[in-house]
């Protein structure tokens, strides 16, 4: 039986074939792996602007409420006003 050795030519050539497949195959999931970090810091990073702008859509929204709030508390004095202004008023 004969015994396989790499002093073989076709031996040599199925190795050195065999090793760059695997280097190819390594340096494509290297290329894969720096690819999907690339696309989780973007992520990030839009995350945080969109946290920022939601942060500041909050605070605009609790400042609108807060006017609307004081809007409506100048109307029910204006009421009160005029319910006790109008007797007054109907007796002139």
């Amino acid at each position: 039986m004969s015994r396989l050795s790499l002093k073989d030519p076709s031996m040599r050539d199925a190795e050195t074939a065999a090793a760059r497949l695997w280097r190819d195959r390594v340096e494509i999931r290297e290329h894969e792996r720096d690819e999907a970090r690339a696309k989780v810091r973007i992520a990030e990073q839009k995350l945080v602007i969109l946290t920022a702008e939601n942060d500041r859509l909050a605070s605009e929204n609790a400042q609108l409420r807060r006017q609307l709030d004081d809007q409506d508390d100048t109307g029910m004095q204006m009421e009160a006003i005029r319910t006790a202004l109008s007797p007054l008023l109907t007796e002139a």
